[in-house]
């Protein structure tokens, strides 16, 4: 081994000024960004003891040297088989280590600041139906954007790694060469680094909120998952959720919990009671309907609830809609379920939170009823698959932005980003009517687009604002041009909802009933955010509902998935010219929302007009209201009584979808 010592030392200098560095640069960014040693607005586990301090310090640089060790003992082996001088092989392997944890924090950094600081990519991808083709589409401006970075970035590091070494003396000795037994120092160093992380993160909610944040850490915790993965349900001790028990394949995050057999298979709020309620949804039977008036559904794409009724200086950006409300109603507290769109579609058209209704939905409705049913969307709504279709293909006239592929406004042709402006939308529908035969009641599904990111197409007017931000712009330092921007086009949008209804009103002689939803918000970086899906905040899941001329009564919260049932009791009611809809509303309602996947959420709520809880399974924490997250033991028994029932909803949920399997 006496011949292994030289190079262990140069290892060991090289690792170690590597990760002072590493921890360095990891500190003042998990500081700047998160106020992790002060705390902050909203701010949770973050350092309050000097103990803490040491104790997150020592590990960050133990974790750091441990993850560095691997890279620089590589730098160093192939630089003595090359022969190279022993100065210039200490530089290359400093380098080479730090730089994959500087080039990580930056476009984590990056993503964080489009995005919110919550942003999980394995959310995202989950919810882009696994495909990364889908996630370039959406991304690709400011994609290009780090990828030249990137470029940048290693021209930079090269060039100032050449200077470096231009400048160093010459001559010298040899870097020492790796022995055989050379490697145990780099792997013995990686052990004891990934066991002192795990022994940390597991016995410190403030040390685990700040070494899983560094890049090092989240390799090393990978290493750790896979290896603590015992019974090899796919979850170990450090995972988000972790592992309730390692040793039972049975006991895993998202398991079935069985009511009554004193197991809590999922590790959340305890076992299922023997005697609680099933879940249901829906009537017993069908109604049968009185009533065959005509029925207009309009979606719209990522359209915030505050849009609705804004004004830029003394311009309402949404006339249409405000007259729709003023005749009829418009709902303040109508939710999304979810903030995506397949999944929100699909909530509107079956009338299921849970999807255990099976394939019937809104068009089934209206065709057994002797309508014409007639479905034109903005988007390709073949994204999702046959699992996520809304029955569009059963429909009498069928429509989506396939049929006009040549005149997108999208960048790409992927189903999940394929998209058609609101003239092609109001033309196609246009068409429609004036060669239809008025024999039968119309249903009429439209779908707009527009106001999706980036927010702008070339077909846009300057309505309420001439604002346009180029997309590889779009950053939280143009945020008032982004919001006048998605309020001109929320306003193009509006000005064609009013032709497309005097269209109809035109067609038929008549006034239709008219519904106008969507989707789900959108974040303008709001609380930090830029976008869906990634978060329960109002932005993202609060949406405008506006009816007129159909009396429906809306129960408010309202959710998406009441919309089926509250139209089949409206329209099993006779025929009244003139009947609007009322508003009813009620406090000990809550809407039951989740984020991701209904299956595998990140998290889930229960948001009603003057309350809310939820729950984050990744960090096992609770939010009342917009409060702090807490550990679900420390908040108030009454909370804590709500918590349960909000674990309770989701898992009478999963059994019902069981039992439908």
């Amino acid at each position: 081994m006496s011949g292994d010592r030289p190079w262990v030392l140069d290892w060991s200098a090289a690792t170690a000024s590597a990760a002072v560095a590493a921890t360095a640069f990891d500190t003042l960014l998990l500081h700047y960004r998160r106020a992790y040693f002060t705390g902050g607005f909203l701010a949770t586990d973050y350092i309050t003891r000097p103990s803490e301090a040491g104790a997150f310090l020592a590990g960050s640089l133990l974790t750091d040297a441990a993850a560095v060790g691997v890279v620089t003992a590589l730098a160093l082996g192939v630089s003595g088989r090359l022969g190279a001088r022993r100065n210039v092989a200490l530089v290359v392997a400093i380098v080479l280590g730090l730089a994959p944890v500087v080039a990580a924090n930056v476009v984590e950094y990056k993503l964080a600041t489009y995005l919110g600081d919550t942003f999980d990519l394995g959310l995202l991808f989950d919810l882009a139906g696994k495909s990364p083709a889908e996630i370039l589409a959406v991304s690709s401006a400011h994609a290009a954007r780090f990828a030249w970075l990137t470029i940048g970035s290693v021209i930079a590091a090269a060039t100032g790694l050449w200077v470096i070494l231009r400048f160093l003396p010459r001559g010298g000795e040899r870097a020492p060469l790796m022995r055989r037994w050379s490697v145990i120092a780099p792997l013995g160093l990686l052990f004891v680094g990934a066991l002192t992380m795990t022994l940390l993160r597991s016995g410190s909610d403030v040390l685990d909120n700040g070494l899983r944040r560094k890049p090092t850490g989240r390799f090393l915790g990978e290493i750790v998952e896979a290896a603590t993965d015992i019974d090899r349900d796919g979850y170990g001790v450090l995972g988000r959720p972790d592992d309730p028990n390692l040793l039972d394949r049975g006991v895993r995050p998202y398991a079935l919990d069985i009511p009554g057999n004193g197991i809590d298979e999922d590790g959340v709020g305890g076992d299922l009671p023997a005697d609680i309620d099933a879940y249901r949804e829906g009537p017993d039977q069908p109604p049968t309907w009185r009533s065959s008036q005509d029925v207009v559904l309009i979606v719209l794409e990522s359209f915030r609830a505050d849009a609705r009724g804004a004004a830029l200086g003394a311009r309402a950006v949404t006339p249409v809609l405000d007259a729709l409300a003023a005749q009829g109603v418009g709902s303040q507290h109508a939710y999304s379920h979810n903030g995506y769109t397949v999944q929100s579609r699909r909530h509107i058209f079956t009338g299921s939170t849970a999807d255990i209704r099976g394939d019937d939905t809104l068009i089934d409705d209206f065709k057994r009823h002797g309508y014409e049913v007639a479905y034109f969307s903005g988007q390709d709504d073949s994204f999702g698959g046959p699992d996520e279709s809304v029955g569009f293909e059963r429909a009498d006239v069928f429509y989506d932005a396939r049929a006009d592929r040549d005149r997108r406004y999208s960048d790409f042709t992927t189903a999940g980003s394929l998209a058609v402006p609101f003239d092609v939308v109001e033309e196609r529908v246009g068409q429609f009517l004036d060669r239809r035969r008025a024999d039968r009641p119309l249903f009429l599904y439209v779908n707009y687009h527009d106001t999706h990111f980036p927010y702008h197409h070339r077909g846009i007017q300057p309505l309420v604002s001439s604002a346009v931000v180029e997309q590889a712009d779009i950053s939280p330092d143009h945020a008032v041009a982004i919001r006048e921007m998605y309020m001109n086009t929320a306003s193009n949008v509006d000005r064609s909802i009013g032709n497309v209804l005097a269209h109809v009103r035109k067609a038929l002689g008549r006034d239709p009933g008219v519904i106008v939803v969507s989707d789900h918000g959108e974040s303008l970086f709001d609380e930090g955010f830029l976008g869906h899906g990634y978060a329960l905040n109002d932005a993202q899941t609060r949406i405008p509902l506006v009816v007129a001329n159909l009396p429906m009564v809306i129960t408010e919260p309202f959710a998406q998935a009441d919309l089926r049932d509250e139209i089949g009791r409206a329209l099993e009611r006779p025929y009244v010219p003139g009947a609007q809809p009322t508003l009813a509303p009620d406090p000990a309602h809550a809407v039951f929302q989740y984020l991701g996947l209904i299956t595998h959420p990140a998290q889930i709520a229960l948001n009603g007009t003057s309350s809310r809880i939820a729950y984050d399974f990744r960090e096992r924490r609770v939010q009342v209201g917009r409060g702090p997250w807490q550990r679900p033991e420390d908040v108030s028994p009454d909370e804590h009584a709500r918590f349960v029932r909000l674990v309770q909803t989701w898992e009478r949920m999963m059994l019902a979808r069981h039992a439908g399997e």
